[in-house]
């Protein structure tokens, strides 16, 4: 091969791809970054996972006992659903003290100063909390089926029902980048995460029915997303009534939070 013919040969190899092939290549490279961050932390996968096991400990061994809601013989059929969107937006609330973290050591500015797509270091970002997510997600279901958890429903709306609370989850990841970047520091993004967290949580129906609450309260639980998530994992994971409103409103809410969360974050990134 000639000089030329060489030095052509090698320009071609060290081309990178552009457009969305580029996105693509981008967003994997840097999810699987993030995801070996988390291996070599396993303290944090751990401690993610300790909270909602022991959220299902207490409310079923604790206080399942003296909570009784109508049309769910067993409180644990109740209450796993609940536990596993709770999961998915605890797990969500991370992502903004991830942000807030990365910004704050440079590791974003490094990013920036390579050959790589804007938009994936954000993708890949949530991707990761995703995977990690599912990983919980499957954990929650294992230890509520020793708790005594079971499936009242067929294999197709159990897997949708999982599915919708792992699109809210994405969502609120989304939705906690944005927080992060926005705050830009890591100990006002831990704050603001538990703010917003734990309002939607437990004014919600995630531990006991909403017809307990006093009226302007339940008004706000049953209208908030949450709510919706965990009614509709309800009714495809037990069977209980018609699923069909309860999943067109869990959707909109999902896919609502997640095209204005991740519209608002990509052009937050373009300025901080």
């Amino acid at each position: 091969m000639s000089t030329a013919a060489f030095d052509l040969a090698a320009n071609r190899r060290t081309v990178r791809p552009q457009g969305v092939r580029a996105f693509i290549t981008d967003t994997l490279v840097l999810t699987r970054r993030n995801l070996l961050v988390s291996l070599r932390t396993p303290q944090l996968v751990v401690a993610a996972a300790i909270m909602p096991v022991m959220f299902v400990l207490l409310f079923r061994y604790v206080f399942g006992g003296s909570i009784h809601v109508a049309g769910y013989p067993s409180y644990v059929d109740f209450l796993i659903p609940g536990i596993i969107v709770q999961t998915s937006l605890f797990g969500g609330s991370s992502s903004a003290v991830s942000v807030a973290e990365d910004l704050s050591k440079g590791v974003t500015d490094r990013f920036r100063s390579l050959p790589t797509q804007r938009g994936a270091i954000l993708t890949a970002r949530t991707l990761a909390d995703l995977v990690r997510l599912t990983y919980t997600t499957g954990l929650m279901i294992a230890i509520g089926l020793l708790v005594g958890f079971r499936f009242h429903n067929s294999l197709p709306p159990i897997l949708g029902g999982i599915g919708i609370a792992l699109l809210f989850g994405y969502a609120c990841s989304w939705l906690f980048t944005l927080l992060g970047l926005v705050v830009r520091n890591v100990e006002a993004a831990t704050l603001l995460a538990f703010v917003v967290t734990f309002p939607l949580v437990f004014a919600a129906s995630t531990f006991t029915s909403t017809e307990t609450m006093p009226g302007w309260l339940r008004t706000f639980a049953n209208g908030q997303p949450v709510t919706h998530v965990i009614n509709a994992l309800r009714a495809l994971t037990q069977g209980t009534g018609s699923a069909e409103g309860p999943v067109l409103y869990a959707l909109a809410w999902s896919v609502g939070i997640l095209v204005i969360s991740a519209t608002l974050a990509t052009r937050r990134f373009r300025t901080v």
